[in-house]
């Protein structure tokens, strides 16, 4: 174990960057196994990262330079901005309401945490890539087994989805998605992968596209198209219109037989038109895509009537008596506010925190897409792989939270933390050569 997590490609020695020791080993083992069962084992991820963060402010605080490093340029200041903001956010719209709830802070607490996390790795030539292309692949061959020995373990959903004891089929969609064109995006990155490598790979992205589709999740779905231009663009140089508009049509295609031929697929997408036609036509109010277009105007409109400091959660006024919801408000669409939110990330957390919610919001994702895009022009094979995943990811979860709260869960907060922390540092650190 010890050899393979000291190769060259993983962690890079010089002058600046000492041999591995055992913090370093323990550390960078963290980081291979944070990913691993991240949609099979429940609280894995957020174990390993507080592991990581633990570890990381310990050899900081040994350090003499420490948090100096994020002096060193203004990108790395924007990424702590970024992770600073969900806990500032949460803190400012209660200081203006006068009511505290401690349990809002859980979660942009593990942003803030994952400072130390970013810093530790501006200081360390890791290669948090080269980890991550063995475990997404090993992830979804693991998830795999456990759909195959209990296919529906989400007790309080349909049986007729995928899902776990740890994860929702929503959520499973979602992630297995975005694990499964990870495995794509660094299919042969670094040169031509070994045999064992890009087997795994390709049996990760055919069991993410079977778990995508036994979970019915269309807010996974939604990402497929731009990750799909992003891989092609990105990393296949594929930006000449006469070469792009051919690929996009065979896949576009593709995306037709599929709907043709699998029920599954037939089915939700076909509800999903059939319930938005509905609802234009001033009916279906209660159906699952009426009350996400209801409580996306509604969270509008109820931001502009408390725009400073947000509700905090679930603390809304009776929507009955707001003359601009009332016509289109019914019991199913309280209801879902209350208990389920508004379906949208940005939104929810304008609501929640007022102004301070809708700009941290919009930090969390502009701030890490700028640094990947400016990432994936390096001529340096790692920093430009970082930017690569690292803006699939910032893409593959924004596509998810326009129907769905993208870190409204521990876990996916937690992952956030993770992944914009470790690839933003493989960006930005300071080359050695």
């Amino acid at each position: 174990m010890t050899r393979i997590l000291a190769r060259r490609e993983i962690y890079q020695t010089s002058a600046e960057n000492s041999p591995l020791s055992i913090p370093d080993l323990l550390f960078i083992a963290c980081l291979a196994l944070a990913p691993l069962c991240l949609l099979s084992v429940r609280s894995w991820t957020i174990f390993f990262v507080f592991c990581l963060v633990g570890i990381a402010t310990w050899q900081l605080a040994r350090t003499e330079t420490g948090f100096a490093v994020l002096r060193g340029e203004s990108a790395r200041l924007w990424i702590v901005g970024a992770l600073a903001s969900p806990l500032i956010a949460v803190l400012a719209g209660q200081l203006i309401r006068g009511h505290w709830q401690p349990g809002l802070m859980d979660g942009p607490s593990r942003t803030l945490l994952a400072i130390a996390l970013f810093t530790y790795l501006l200081h360390k030539q890791i290669d948090f890539v080269r980890l991550l292309e063995w475990s997404a692949p090993l992830s979804l061959l693991i998830l795999c087994g456990v759909l195959l020995v209990h296919p529906y373990g989400y007790a309080s959903m349909t049986s007729e989805r995928f899902g776990t004891f740890a994860v929702d089929p929503l959520s499973l969609g979602q992630y297995a998605t975005l694990l499964g064109f990870i495995c794509l995006i660094t299919l042969n990155l670094y040169g031509p992968d070994r045999i064992l490598l890009k087997s795994l790979k390709i049996m990760g992205i055919a069991i993410a596209a079977w778990i995508s589709i036994g979970t019915g999740s269309r807010s996974g779905w939604i990402a497929f198209p731009f990750l799909i231009l992003l891989w092609l663009i990105l990393v296949h140089q594929v930006r000449q219109i006469k070469t792009l508009i051919p690929v996009l049509l065979s896949l576009g295609f593709l995306g037709v037989m599929v709907y043709e031929t699998n029920a599954m697929v037939h089915e939700r997408i076909g509800l999903a038109i059939n319930e938005f036609l509905a609802y234009t036509h001033g009916y279906g109010h209660d159906t699952s895509t009426g009350l996400r277009m209801s409580l996306l105007k509604m969270a509008g409109l109820l931001f502009l009537e408390q725009p400073l400091a947000g509700y905090g959660d679930s603390h809304y006024p009776a929507l009955s008596g707001i003359p601009s919801i009332a016509p289109f408000n019914t019991e199913a669409l309280e209801f879902a506010l209350i208990h389920n939110g508004v379906h949208n990330e940005i939104m929810q957390n304008a609501l929640r925190s007022g102004v301070f919610g809708l700009v941290s919001s919009l930090l969390m994702f502009i701030v890490p897409a700028v640094v990947f895009y400016r990432g994936t022009r390096s001529q340096i094979p790692s920093v430009r792989a970082a930017g690569l995943v690292g803006l699939c990811y910032i893409v593959a979860v924004f596509c998810f939270g326009l129907s769905t709260e993208t870190f409204n869960l521990k876990y996916t907060i937690s992952f956030y933390a993770l992944m914009v922390s470790t690839l933003a540092a493989q960006v930005l650190r300071p080359q050695t050569t």
